[in-house]
């Protein structure tokens, strides 16, 4: 498959970016690939109506080797973990979060871990690609100007 663009489109933090304004580029992962689906109820008519109940949310992402064990330990937690999705992000000369795009605070509960390595990258402990899914309990949409746009689930 050819390369489609060098440019990183999608960066994911384990911090949740509303709270935390400081966020360095070395803690900052690839996003290789994002699923999720949302659904709505609607009446005969095609009307939504009630609540919406989430999904499954699966993040892919490159990681170091060495960097799985934060993920496993939020596997084995009972609590709903954080995590920012941004798009576009920009650093200032200090690797510094200074500008984004869009962004996405997504929490809920990590239910899967799945880990994809070549032989290579595994030698040498560079990078790997962790994909996990995520019980989605809530979404929050960060836009231009910091609109917020938060969307609580139905599991």
């Amino acid at each position: 498959m050819p390369i489609l663009s060098n440019h990183t489109k999608a960066v994911l933090f384990t911090e949740n970016i509303i709270e935390q304004h400081i966020l360095r580029r070395e803690s900052a992962n690839v996003v290789q690939r994002l699923d999720y689906t949302l659904r709505r109820p609607r009446n005969d008519f095609g009307k939504p109506y009630g609540r919406m109940s989430g999904s499954e949310m699966i993040i892919a992402t490159l990681i170091g080797t060495n960097d799985t064990n934060e993920y496993y330990e939020r596997l084995l937690s009972n609590d709903s973990q954080t995590f920012s999705l941004v798009f576009n992000a920009t650093y200032d000369s200090n690797n510094i979060l200074q500008h984004y795009d869009s962004a996405m605070v997504v929490e809920g509960f990590i239910v899967d871990i799945v880990e994809h390595y070549d032989d290579e990258a595994a030698a040498d402990g560079t990078q790997m690609s962790l994909e996990f899914s995520l019980l989605l309990t809530s979404i929050t949409y960060i836009g231009e100007e910091d609109r917020h746009l938060r969307l609580d689930f139905v599991n």
